[in-house]
């Protein structure tokens, strides 16, 4: 439960952007966003706890994991703020591809419990699928920017009217 259970509001979050009508995407894509950058946060806070409580645990690599985590969480609420959705997703998306390959091999060294070489891979590649699921959204339904008009043309005459220079 503990393991999985974080997940179900990434799965939640995806299933109601692309299920649900406005305004309701873009409030669970926010949440996501917290949700995402909490979890982050919490998975350093294992790291280096773990760190504190173990002995053998190698305190610069749990400093320097831990560091990693939080300062991906931090800056994806950072990038929220600042209305950048998608920043803050791609943020969020490689904190979570670098929790498996970083927790994995701190298992094998003892620097994590054991268990972490299983659980990291399957769980975080939820979160992974699931905001990626949200960025594709985003994407998707993002309004098309608008051609830049040359001001010092006559607002009637287009580009392709005007004789070619040679």
């Amino acid at each position: 439960m503990f393991g999985y259970g974080p997940m179900a509001p990434f799965a939640a979050a995806a299933v109601g952007t692309w299920a649900l009508p406005a305004p309701w995407p873009v409030v669970a894509t926010g949440l996501a966003i917290i949700w995402g950058a909490i979890i982050l946060v919490f998975v350093g806070g294992v790291r280096r706890g773990y760190g504190f409580g173990n002995a053998a645990a190698s305190t610069i690599h749990e400093i320097a994991t831990m560091l990693v985590y939080v300062v991906l969480g931090g800056l994806s609420l950072v990038l929220a703020d600042l209305g950048q959705p998608a920043g803050a997703l791609g943020l969020l998306i490689v904190g979570f591809v670098l929790a498996p390959a970083f927790d994995r091999r701190a298992a094998f060294t003892g620097d994590a419990p054991a268990y972490f070489a299983r659980l990291r891979g399957p769980q975080m590649t939820i979160a992974v699928v699931t905001l990626a699921a949200l960025l594709a959204h985003l994407l998707v339904t993002a309004p098309k920017p608008k051609p830049k008009i040359n001001p010092l043309l006559p607002r009637d005459v287009s580009m392709a009217s005007r004789p070619a220079m040679s």
